[in-house]
């Protein structure tokens, strides 16, 4: 079983590679990068994993994620444009910056983080999971590690960020491994 991830992200090939073991799991060939015209995460998710589908082997199940972080003081955005929320050319940083500028003296900072699997696989199959991840804007950045709004996303019941966790940590608790979890689940052996 062949898994190919629709994603020009090597962060995201990194976080999905061991949620999807044993199975191989191969990033899209270099510079893949539909255009994201959806304005659901599963309308984006399903635009990336129909836009390689084609381009690979036949028994090969494409898998396509699309994630947004949405805060609930801001009436759900970042959202689907969560990845350029700062501008079509943001860092991660950048958009981080954004949002705590636009979280300035906002008393509610529940937020939380919700991804959608697409998977296309076989003969029309279709495969969709999705996971979330409640918490809460912290006030500043913190930590080194994942990518990213994981500096400034405290998940509930831990005051440490995302970026604070281990990778084992994260991929236990994050909504990308919950959805990576279910859609393992309903995929062929590997």
């Amino acid at each position: 079983m062949r898994i190919v991830l629709a994603t020009g992200n090597s962060d995201k090939v990194a976080e999905l590679r061991p949620l999807l073991a044993p199975r191989r799991v191969d990033g899209a060939p270099e510079g893949f990068d539909p255009e994201e015209t959806g304005v659901t995460l599963l309308q984006n998710a399903w635009i990336k994993a129909a836009a390689l589908r084609d381009a690979v082997d036949d028994d090969a199940i494409v898998l396509a994620d699309d994630s947004g972080l949405v805060v609930h003081a801001l009436g759900g955005r970042p959202g689907v444009f969560s990845a350029r929320y700062a501008g079509p050319d943001a860092t991660y940083a950048d958009n981080c910056r954004r949002l705590l500028d636009e979280m300035e003296g906002v008393d509610d900072r529940s937020a939380a983080f919700v991804c959608v699997l697409v998977g296309l696989g076989p003969c029309d199959m279709m495969l969709v999971s999705c996971g979330t991840l409640p918490g809460t804007i912290a006030p500043a950045m913190r930590g080194g590690g994942g990518f990213g709004y994981d500096p400034v996303f405290l998940p509930a019941g831990d005051p440490r960020s995302l970026a604070e966790l281990t990778q084992d940590e994260k991929a236990v608790i994050s909504h990308r491994g919950r959805a990576a979890r279910r859609m393992a689940a309903m995929l062929p052996a590997a």
